[in-house]
């Protein structure tokens, strides 16, 4: 039996789903990595 991942999109992410998914969204707006990582909290 294999069992479902909690983490769809990384396996053993050391960010959830949901922080992966808002810095996604901010590289597809075409937003620099640092300014992410201060809108992220990363």
């Amino acid at each position: 039996m294999i069992l479902p991942m909690k983490n769809k999109y990384i396996v053993r992410s050391r960010i959830s789903q949901k922080k992966f998914r808002e810095i996604l969204k901010y590289f597809a707006e075409d937003i620099e990595a640092t300014k992410i990582a201060n809108l992220t909290g990363i």
